[in-house]
């Protein structure tokens, strides 16, 4: 289990690093598209979440104004604070807790600061910026999850996901373009 949950993660990461690399290159990013992979071994769920930026929080750029900092720190606290509440509900009997989560904006440097000087010029202040999310975290029960459910509910707290995959990994493997509030039988 541990050799797959490697190399969904890895495969999570080359997606990633392939998405970004070629926003870059040919000026095209998908605005909305999230990558969700759920990795379950007994008792625990791996997250691996990836996604553009403006998915999340509206913006790539990094956030200066109140109202971007706001957004900012809103959508950081629904995955850090709000992960078992309202992102992903299973029974409460199963006990779960949420452990090792981090949510992250990784921004180009370079394209930040070729944006910059766009700005100058008086492009748009977004003008070229392309960053990603990169958020993870461990969800651990009491109980075994094998034929439990988890509700999934990216879309419906981040209204800027418009779509999301979601690569599971556990006893089988399955993909699934998820609706604004799935049910996942683990």
């Amino acid at each position: 289990m541990s050799l797959i949950l490697s190399t969904l993660l890895l495969s999570s990461v080359a997606l990633a690093a392939s998405h970004h690399d070629h926003a870059k290159g040919l000026g095209a990013h998908e605005h909305g598209a999230i990558k969700l992979g759920m990795a379950v071994e007994g008792k625990t769920i791996d997250l691996d979440l990836d996604g553009p930026a403006e998915s999340f929080f509206g913006f790539e750029y990094t956030p200066s104004t109140a109202k971007e900092k706001k957004a900012f720190n809103d959508a950081e606290s629904l995955w850090t604070k709000d992960l078992l509440t309202k992102l992903f509900v299973l029974d409460k009997k199963l006990g779960c807790t949420s452990s090792e989560v981090s949510f992250k904006q990784e921004i180009d440097e370079e394209e930040t600061k070729e944006a910059q000087a766009k700005l100058k010029k008086g492009e748009r202040k977004e003008s070229g910026i392309h960053s990603d999310v990169e958020a993870k975290a461990k969800i651990i029960c009491t109980q075994d999850l094998k034929g439990q459910t988890v509700v999934v509910s990216l879309k419906k707290s981040y209204p800027h996901i418009k779509k999301l995959s979601i690569d599971l990994v556990g006893s089988e493997v399955k993909s699934i373009n998820a609706k604004a509030v799935e049910e996942v039988k683990l």
